[in-house]
Parts: C-alpha cells; sequence; structure tokens
C-alpha cells in the first residue's frame, strides 16, 4: 500500500524536527511492508524553494493520487495539511491522524477525518506511535477501499 505523509512544514517553529518527525513516520511504514511519500522530498519551502505554488500543488496531487492512505500530523494548524485532508477524505482515502498530548490543531480537520471514517490518534512518546502506526496498517485492506482519482478544481466547477 502507498501512503502519504502529510504535515505542517511551512508555519513549523522547528522544521528540522518537523522533517525528522516524518521521516520517522515514514520509517514505520516502510518498515510494516509498505511504501511512504513525503511531500518534503520533491516539494521542501526552503529546499525546493524556487518550486511555483502550481508546481507543488501538481506534484503533491499527482502524490496523493498515487496513494491509497494518508498518514496525517494533525496537531498543528496548517491550511496545507487541511486541503491535503479535505482533498484525501473527499475521494474515499483512509486517513491516520496524529498529534501529541499537547498539541492543538484544527478541531474542524480532525472531524473531517473522524466523519470519513478515519482515526485520530494521540501519542505520547515513540512506542504509542509505533503501536498506532502498526494497528492501523494492520486493518484488512477491504478496509481502506479504492480511492477515486482527485480532479484538480479547475476541472470540477462548471
Amino acid at each position: 500500500m502507498r501512503i502519504y505523509i502529510s504535515g505542517p512544514l511551512q508555519g513549523s517553529d522547528d522544521l528540522d524536527a518537523a522533517r525528522r518527525f516524518y521521516e520517522q513516520l515514514a520509517g514505520l511504514v516502510q518498515r510494516f511492508g509498505h511504501e511512504a511519500y513525503l511531500p518534503h522530498h520533491a516539494t521542501d519551502p526552503v529546499t525546493a524553494s524556487s518550486l511555483s505554488a502550481k508546481n507543488v500543488f501538481t506534484a503533491d496531487l499527482n502524490a496523493l493520487n498515487r496513494a491509497d492512505a494518508v498518514i496525517a500530523h494533525v496537531g498543528l494548524p496548517s491550511t496545507g495539511v487541511g486541503a491535503e485532508l479535505a482533498l484525501a477524505c473527499a475521494s474515499g482515502r483512509r486517513v491516520l491522524g496524529l498529534k501529541r498530548p499537547r498539541e492543538r490543531g484544527s478541531r474542524f480537520a480532525e472531524g473531517l477525518v473522524l466523519d470519513a471514517g478515519g482515526n485520530i490518534l494521540t501519542f505520547a512518546d515513540d512506542v504509542e506511535l509505533e503501536s498506532a502506526v502498526q494497528g492501523w496498517l494492520a486493518m484488512p485492506p477491504a478496509w481502506f477501499g479504492q480511492p477515486r482519482n482527485i480532479q484538480p478544481h479547475r476541472r470540477v466547477v462548471a
């Protein structure tokens, strides 16, 4: 299964720590036998700062379309993560939202994930994080369903 890793970068107080966390998530996904896509490998706000907004959108949308499901850090407010969650949920992709006990993300984004049949889990340490990811990835393939292709907005609005 292909998993899209979503998380705040642009608004992060510590961009290096954010990248390390997403790398940790990708490592867990891979260790449990799945493929992970990390947007910052292609569209990082610092290392790929010359990319236009349209190119970032296109690259990440294409990757989201190739993904079967999404794991998202929902503990910090992020416009980009919210947009990715909305597209993922609307296209039938299951979402695992993760946050730390002290974090306060968007309640709307969390509600969106829950309404679409996803999960929001709070983890206090690496052991709980690993357990959450492993348990979610162990769900039967039928539970993840068959996501639909996401069409860019300009093609769906009359």
